[in-house]
């Protein structure tokens, strides 16, 4: 293996972790987002379904 296979791994490391973490995130934020949607209109919408 030379230098260069090493960093280029290296490099495939780093991006599968970016990418990795931006998608943690957008799911966090929808999770968020979604149980405060529920938490606002939650019994509203229970009403229109009950």
């Amino acid at each position: 293996m030379s230098t260069d296979d090493a960093g280029s791994s290296i490099d495939v490391d780093r991006r599968m972790a970016r990418t990795t973490a931006i998608g943690l995130g957008v799911w966090l934020t929808l999770t968020f987002a979604a149980v405060l949607l529920l938490l606002l209109f939650g019994g509203t919408l229970a009403s229109v379904f009950v």
